[in-house]
């Protein structure tokens, strides 16, 4: 069964894109593969951008498009070969979430986008996911 992880930044979207950029980059440390899902296409360039700042020493080996791999950032509808670890950026739960083996739910502040982040959150309660919540509000700092 899919494994699903909340986490709560007081902070906006930029702050969200930190975020991801460790938790990939922890996932890529274990070999993993990850699909990043964004809004739109402005954000997989934002997360493209910030993927390639994140670190100068260090490298991810991502690209655009749910056919990249190891590391994909799209906003396609499709995951291509993808299923190990699925970090949603969209208000909606994409309706294939369930082939990943971890989902990764990030909740920035907006408060329309914060109210569907609940209603994920209660969508996977009521079908029994097995769900973690991590309130980083205050603590995670870029």
């Amino acid at each position: 069964m899919t494994n699903i992880s909340f986490y709560k930044l007081a902070g906006d979207q930029n702050l969200a894109l930190t975020l991801i950029c460790q938790l990939v980059k922890k996932a890529h440390k274990q070999d993993q593969q990850v699909l990043c899902l964004m809004p739109g296409e402005s954000e997989v360039i934002s997360l493209d951008k910030a993927m390639w700042a994140s670190e100068p020493s260090s490298f991810l080996p991502h690209g655009t498009g749910a056919e990249s791999s190891p590391i994909a950032v799209s906003c396609d509808a499709e995951p291509g070969d993808h299923h190990q670890v699925l970090i949603n950026l969209q208000p909606e739960i994409p309706t294939w979430f369930s082939r990943f083996d971890r989902v990764i739910e990030i909740i920035y502040q907006d408060s329309n986008y914060e109210q569907s982040k609940r209603d994920n959150f209660v969508f996977y309660k009521e079908r029994g996911y097995p769900i973690s919540y991590h309130d980083l509000t205050g603590k995670f700092k870029p």
